[in-house]
C-alpha cells in the first residue's frame, strides 16, 4: 500500500495514545478531505478536494465547483483554478509567497459551506550540501514466503540542519526520470529521445526534526530507495530529484502521524478510529470533521544521476539491444512515447552536471 492511499485511507487514524471516538460511526458521513501545499517556488501548485464515502474507505468522489483562494498574512490573495477530478491549480504568478510570511487557504463548496486553514509561517529555506547513491542488497519476501534478494540504489543526503540557531523539520518528496533513445528503425524517422519521469512511491514517508540531533550537520541520511526494476530504465541517463522541504512543527507532527500509522504492525483495521488533527476547519461548524493537510513549506531541490557503469558489477541490460533479436518486436524501440508517461520534451535540469564528473 502507498503511502497518499494511506493518507486518503488512514488520515484518521492515531495510535492508541489518543482516545478513540464511539465506533458507532455514519458509514454514510461524507467528510472532506483537502491534500494540498505551497512553497517559495512562483510555480503552479495543486490542491485536491475529495470527498470519503465512508469511514475506513479509501474511495473518493472529487469535490467540485468549489471556489479556492489563498491568503496572506496582510489579506492579499491569490484564486485557485478549478482542473479535473477535484484538482485546483495556483498559477503562482500573482501572490509574493516568501518565508517569514504567513499564508492560510479558504474552501467554498457549492453548497456555501466555508472551510479554512490555520495561518502558517513560511520556514526558511535550507540548502542540502551534497546528494549521493549507493546501490545496496535488500532481502524481501516474495509471494511463496521465500527470501529473495533485490538491488536497490538508496539515495543519501548531508544538509545543515540548523540556521540563525533556531530548530528546523524537514520532509524530503522525490521522483526520478531517465531517458530512452529508439532504434534506427526507418529511414524516413530519425530515433527519437524520450523522458520519462515518475515519483518514487514509498511506504516510508522521509522526515527529520533538528530536535532529534545535537550537532548543526544532518549526515549520510537515507531520504529515497527505488528498486533497480526493470532494470533497462537504468541504461541511459537516470536522474533522481529529491526536494528537501523546510516545513513548520504543526506539519512534522501531522507527517509523523501518518507515519507512525504506515508502520503500525497486524492490521491497520485493528488500530482503534480517532481523528488525525489536521489544520482545516469549518469556519460554521466546529464539529464537522474535516480531513488532511494544508501546508505551507519552503523547499530547494537536490539532483544526481546514475548511468549503467555507475551500478556495475550489476549488469544493465538494453531493451532494444540491435544485436538482439529478442527486442526486434518492442512496439517503444519505434515509438518511445509508447511508455508510459514519455515525453520528447527535455526537462529543464537534464544539463545539470554532478561533482564527479
Amino acid at each position: 500500500m502507498k503511502i497518499k492511499q494511506l493518507l486518503y485511507g488512514l488520515i484518521f487514524l492515531l495510535p492508541g495514545c489518543i482516545s478513540s471516538f464511539n465506533l458507532e460511526h455514519d458509514t454514510n458521513e461524507y467528510l472532506l478531505v483537502v491534500d494540498g501545499k505551497i512553497t517559495q517556488k512562483n510555480t503552479p501548485h495543486e490542491l485536491i478536494l475529495r470527498r470519503s464515502t465512508a469511514t475506513g474507505s479509501t474511495h473518493y468522489n472529487p469535490v467540485m465547483d468549489a471556489r479556492v483562494t489563498l491568503y496572506d498574512e496582510t489579506g492579499n490573495y491569490e484564486n485557485y483554478f478549478p482542473a479535473d477530478k477535484g484538482k485546483y491549480i495556483l498559477e503562482g504568478n500573482v501572490l509574493d509567497r516568501a518565508p517569514g510570511k504567513s499564508y492560510y487557504i479558504e474552501i467554498i463548496l457549492p453548497n456555501e459551506n466555508t472551510y479554512r486553514s490555520m495561518p502558517q509561517k513560511m520556514p526558511e529555506v535550507i540548502k542540502p550540501d551534497k546528494l549521493y547513491f549507493q546501490l545496496e542488497e535488500m532481502e524481501e519476501l516474495n509471494n511463496l514466503e521465500n527470501t529473495v534478494i533485490w538491488r536497490y540504489l538508496n539515495l543519501y543526503i548531508n544538509t545543515p540542519i540548523f540556521k540563525n540557531g533556531n530548530d528546523f523539520h524537514f520532509i524530503w518528496r522525490m521522483d526520478h526520470a531517465y531517458s530512452f533513445t529508439e532504434l534506427f528503425c526507418s529511414p524516413l524517422k530519425p530515433p527519437a529521445v524520450c523522458y520519462i519521469t515518475r515519483k518514487i512511491q514509498s511506504d516510508d514517508i522521509k522526515l527529520f526534526s533538528s530536535e532529534e540531533l545535537s550537532g548543526g550537520k544532518l549526515e549520510h541520511f537515507r531520504v529515497g530507495s527505488i528498486k533497480v526494476f526493470p532494470n533497462w530504465e537504468f541504461f541511459e541517463k537516470h536522474f533522481f530529484n529529491i526536494a528537501q522541504h523546510s516545513v513548520t512543527r504543526e506539519a512534522y507532527d501531522y507527517w509523523n502521524t501518518v507515519k507512525q500509522v504506515a508502520q503500525s504492525t497486524g492490521s491497520i483495521f485493528d488500530t482503534p478510529p480517532a481523528p488525525i488533527n489536521g489544520n482545516v476547519y469549518n469556519i460554521n461548524d466546529p464539529e464537522d470533521r474535516v480531513l488532511g493537510f494544508f501546508e505551507v513549506s519552503a523547499v530547494d531541490t537536490i539532483r544526481t544521476y546514475t548511468y549503467a557503469e555507475d551500478l556495475e558489477p550489476l549488469y544493465i541490460a538494453d531493451l532494444c539491444d540491435p544485436y538482439d533479436w529478442r527486442t526486434w518486436g518492442n512496439p517503444a524501440c519505434c515509438n518511445c512515447l509508447e511508455i508510459p508517461d514519455s515525453q520528447l520534451e527535455v526537462p529543464g535540469y537534464w544539463g545539470f552536471v554532478r561533482e564527479d564528473e
